[in-house]
């Protein structure tokens, strides 16, 4: 009975630090679009458009408890917003987040995201399905760091 109490205390501890907030920071994307609705392999494997890669500085991060993902980026100045996670699903080491963005300039203009983050692989894919201009775009992340935040 006395180890009761030493095991709820443990217990308590390792809750408390496993954190539901993903962390990605990215310095290095490329940008690929193809005409139609499409999956993201099919986009990297025969883009109609492959904008080069591109030194970036910016972090995502994904809060899984509140259900939010925010993006700030430092080499726009400074830039950023937060946006609502409509659902999360999991897959060993890779999760998939779909998220409602809307436009730039035109908050009326909605676009289904889905966002892949493999933190085992230390990988995230960010696609986008532009309805206005009937196009798929996937943003591939190549040199990133993935990491759990409090």
């Amino acid at each position: 009975m006395k180890k009761l109490p030493l095991v709820l205390v443990a217990l308590l501890i390792s809750a408390s630090s496993f954190s539901q907030k993903i962390k990605v920071t990215v310095s290095e994307a490329q940008i690929f679009i193809k005409n139609g609705i499409h999956d993201p392999e099919t986009v990297l494997k025969s883009p109609d458009e492959d904008r080069d890669k591109k030194t970036i500085d910016c972090d995502y991060i994904f809060d899984l408890e509140e259900m939010t993902s925010t993006f700030y980026s430092r080499s726009l100045g400074g830039v950023g917003n937060t946006l609502p996670i409509q659902n999360v699903s999991k897959k060993g080491s890779l999760y998939i987040l779909e998220i409602n963005d809307h436009g730039y300039y035109d908050n009326s203009f909605k676009y289904p995201v889905k966002v892949y983050v493999d933190v085992d692989k230390n990988t995230m894919l960010y696609t986008i399905y532009d309805q206005y201009s009937n196009r798929s775009l996937v943003q591939q992340d190549h040199k990133l760091k993935i990491k759990f935040v409090n």
